[in-house]
């Protein structure tokens, strides 16, 4: 999801997952499902065992993982605070001096709306980041991982998100230095600086079908502006 470019502009967050933030920095990775090697004792002619060759098993069926970025701020999600009101246009939730979600909008719900979001995870990543693009926020993609088991209601969160083919996403040059960005044919999800930033969202949003967004757009150096997720 893109902020003034993409049909649903995103730029700061992730529900499940798929959010500007600032904080303390992190690696995270996920392992693929590998094939396992099984083994089995027969025998032979001399009567001494030998192992079988291994036949591998299928991997099981399972939803796609966030790609690991190795940006990722943690928090404790007990304790997070809400600084800021609709009269000063910014809500920034923190635990303690870490900031973890800053996003902009005129109305307390999006206040409440980005704690709820913050308090289903323990870690908020990042795509992008450190890119130079201009507006640099447009390019910064983010999503959440490590539930923390709690299921807070975020105000209205049918009317932030909108559904998408995860089965038919595809990375775009856009060409002349402008970017890429991945979509669903001409839903466009999200810019981004590099391919390899675009390939690394495409592999998050394949997992998931809705692309949500908190808070309004807003110009900023660093993704001042909505909170995006996906679910």
């Amino acid at each position: 999801m893109s902020r003034n470019k993409a049909a649903i502009a995103t730029a700061t967050c992730l529900l499940a997952l798929v959010t500007g933030c600032a904080g303390k920095s992190g690696a995270n990775g996920s392992g693929a499902l590998q094939p396992q090697p099984s083994s089995t004792p027969t025998g032979t002619a001399s009567g001494k065992p030998t192992t079988a060759p291994p036949t591998a098993k299928p991997p099981a069926t399972q939803t796609p993982k966030p790609a690991p970025s190795g940006d990722c701020d943690f928090y404790d999600p007990n304790n997070l605070t809400v600084d800021g009101s609709g009269a000063t246009g910014t809500f920034v939730i923190e635990d303690g001096s870490t900031v973890v979600i800053r996003v902009h909008g005129q109305d307390d719900q999006v206040g409440q709306q980005a704690l709820a979001l913050a308090q289903r995870w323990k870690m908020h990543c990042y795509i992008g980041r450190n890119n130079t693009m201009d507006p640099k926020g447009d390019f910064i993609f983010d999503y959440w991982l490590n539930p923390s088991g709690k299921t807070p209601p975020i105000p209205g969160e049918d009317d932030l998100c909108s559904p998408y083919n995860n089965t038919k996403l595809t990375v775009e040059d856009m060409g002349s230095g402008q970017g890429w960005r991945v979509k669903d044919h001409d839903h466009v999800l999200h810019l981004f600086a590099t391919k390899f930033d675009a390939q690394s969202g495409d592999a998050v949003l394949a997992g998931y079908s809705q692309v949500c967004a908190i808070g309004d757009v807003e110009d900023a150096d660093f993704n001042l502006g909505q909170v995006d997720f996906q679910r």
